[in-house]
């Protein structure tokens, strides 16, 4: 019968001499890679543990601590190293020994000016302790630099106004996705969920959060886990916990079943959206009233003002010549009632302006106002006025509106002439650059241009001249209100009040601006600045 190879061994060693086996065990000890040492305990009178003396210790031992051998053995270890005993590593390794229980635990020493982490295990052997030293400091690093690499994440994370939570998706035994387990949140988070970050990480999405499913939004995130397709999207969220808000939210697939959300609590925005969107139906309704109002009222007042007219030509027909006042009497009336019927034209004329956008088209300012002096041939051969028109560019416009325009000032300048000096009126055209406008214009929507790009914006400016009798300059700005006459209605320059209030609203309709400038007695010149594309 063959006799095992392991008791071979075992017998050869028990009839070794023990230096050989000491000698043996040496090399045992100096094959390890971890530092080793036997330490025996040093007792006082009272028979307490007050140190420990370096008994058996192998190579890696020496290397670590720099003594060589005959300076480590027999030495105490408060001696060669006094900071075991501050640092609470002594009454550990006495707590070993009094207990007879291991103890593991890791802790640094500076070596040679570097940090050094060991994971020292200490076990009891008689009346002393066994310690390993293995040195850690690699893993230690490593674990140094993932803390600091997720506290700088995280403090990237909490420099977001935006709320970030990251997320991993939770699959059944089929594969499905029935979940999310939520690993890390910002502080952001608790403005817009109502909860600490500690609440929500490390917790499973339903659990914390679980109208994800009736809003929609826990389909949306699987989508995204699944396709890796980048997406966004804007949802209202309720649930039994109490929160009920909108949210805008944003997903990105970040590895393997790794989403990354960016969200937004916007529900007082939404609410003001939804109250702004019932303010723009409530005005159209109010606009649409007030087009029907104008309507009827300009059909309703028309036809009794035509009325008194027609019965004040009977009534001077009758009457025929007459000294008393009648006759001067009937021609008032008439010419009240006239101002009535033009007044009401301009205010239907503005309520259409106000109420009305038709859609911009392409239009030629040259075909527009060469209709405009026709319909103004009789007004022109009868002040025997010169009108020079420039040649003028196509602009994007509406052109019932812009027809109405040129009318009016054209109207303007043919009547607040001289009587005895012919009108010369010039119609002129040139384009310039944003920063090329007159200080002071009022633009209804000015586009935000960035300083480099101004050269790229430019305007039409178109200008009106007379040779008339012009306004003092402090008029410049009142002449385009409604009703603001700067003349009596009796004399030659009578009218509503309301051409130039047209004339401005029309500009505000394309996106313009208009100014005027004058002296008394010299002339007015009207600008309009139209932006090239609106």
């Amino acid at each position: 019968m063959t006799t095992p190879i392991s008791n071979i061994t075992a017998e050869r060693l028990a009839t070794q001499p023990l230096r050989e086996q000491s000698t043996m065990m040496q090399a045992v000890m100096d094959a390890s890679q971890n530092a080793l040492v036997y330490c025996v305990a040093v007792r006082d009178e009272q028979d307490r543990i007050v140190d420990f003396s370096y008994l058996i210790f192998n190579q890696r031992m020496v290397e670590l601590t720099g003594f060589n051998r005959d300076q480590l053995a027999g030495q105490y270890l408060t001696k060669l190293f006094p900071d075991v005993k501050p640092n609470g590593l002594l009454q550990r390794y006495i707590d070993v020994v009094e207990r007879q229980q291991s103890q593991t635990v890791e802790f640094s020493f500076l070596i040679n000016g570097r940090i050094t982490w060991f994971l020292i295990s200490a076990k009891p052997l008689y009346d002393g302790v066994v310690l390993s030293f293995e040195d850690i400091s690699d893993r230690k690093w490593v674990e140094q630099m993932q803390q600091e690499q997720a506290e700088r994440l995280q403090a990237t994370l909490d420099a977001s106004l935006s709320s970030i939570i990251t997320m991993r998706a939770i699959r059944d035994s089929t594969g499905q996705i029935v979940d999310f387990l939520m690993q890390t949140a910002n502080q952001a988070v608790e403005r817009d969920l109502f909860l600490k970050s500690s609440e929500i990480t490390g917790h499973r999405l339903l659990e914390v959060f679980p109208g994800n499913v009736e809003s929609g939004l826990f389909d949306f995130y699987k989508q995204v886990t699944e396709t890796g397709k980048t997406d966004q999207t804007t949802q209202f969220y309720i649930d039994e916990n109490g929160l009920e808000a909108w949210f805008t939210v944003a997903a990105v697939r970040h590895g393997p079943d790794q989403i990354v959300i960016t969200f937004m609590n916007i529900t007082e925005s939404k609410l003001q959206e939804l109250q702004l969107k019932k303010s723009n139906e409530d005005l159209i309704r109010s606009n649409e009233a007030l087009e029907q109002f104008a309507y009827a009222a300009s059909h309703d007042l028309q036809e009794p003002l035509r009325k008194i007219q027609a019965f004040c030509d009977l009534l001077r027909e009758k009457l025929g010549v007459q000294e008393d006042d009648s006759v001067d009497l009937i021609e008032r009336m008439q010419s009240a009632a006239g101002r009535m019927s033009a007044l009401v034209a301009d205010l239907l004329t503005y309520s259409r302006l106000s109420t009305q956008q038709p859609e911009p088209v392409p239009l030629s300012l040259d075909n527009l106002i060469s209709d405009v002096l026709t319909d103004l041939e009789w007004a022109i051969q009868q002040k025997k006025a010169v009108v020079h028109v420039d040649s003028l560019p196509i602009i994007k416009g509406n052109v019932s509106q812009l027809r109405q325009l040129f009318q009016n000032l054209l109207s303007n300048a043919l009547k607040f002439s001289y009587p005895d000096v012919p009108p010369h009126v010039r119609v002129s055209f040139r384009e310039i650059r944003l920063g090329e406008l007159p200080p002071g214009l009022a633009f209804p929507v000015m586009p935000v241009v960035l300083e480099p790009l101004q050269k790229s914006v430019r305007f039409y400016e178109i200008t009106v001249q007379d040779n008339g009798i012009g306004f003092k300059p402090e008029y410049r700005q009142q002449i385009f209100r409604a009703f603001q006459r700067l003349h009596s209605q009796k004399g030659p320059y009578s009218g509503t009040g309301l051409g130039l209030t047209i004339v401005k609203k029309v500009v505000e309709n394309h996106y313009g601006a208009i100014m005027a400038e004058s002296e008394e007695g010299q002339g007015a010149l009207f600008k309009i600045y139209l932006p090239i594309s609106y």
